[in-house]
């Protein structure tokens, strides 16, 4: 019973090509955003694990601001909050 329902809705799905190319869209668009979200934690993680190096080694504040400053310029990132 359960599988004639599940194939009737993906029958009914693949009849109507509108909502199929509606989920496909969406999800593209879903997956696209997680792995933004994914890579700006990753940078965010790198920049954090570089401050840390930095201040163990004993920069100061200033000496860390323009060493970030510089890695944000040569990568072309732009200062995002």
């Amino acid at each position: 019973m359960l599988l004639a329902t599940f194939e009737s809705a993906i029958r009914a799905l693949f009849d109507n090509w509108i909502v199929t190319i509606v989920f496909i869209c969406v999800g593209a668009s879903l997956i696209g955003s997680i792995a933004k979200q994914i890579r700006k934690y990753g940078c965010y993680r790198q920049e954090v694990a570089l401050k840390r190096d930095l201040v163990e080694r004993g920069l100061s504040v200033d000496e860390i601001e323009r060493v970030v400053r510089a890695k944000s310029a040569s990568t072309g990132k732009d200062s995002e909050g």
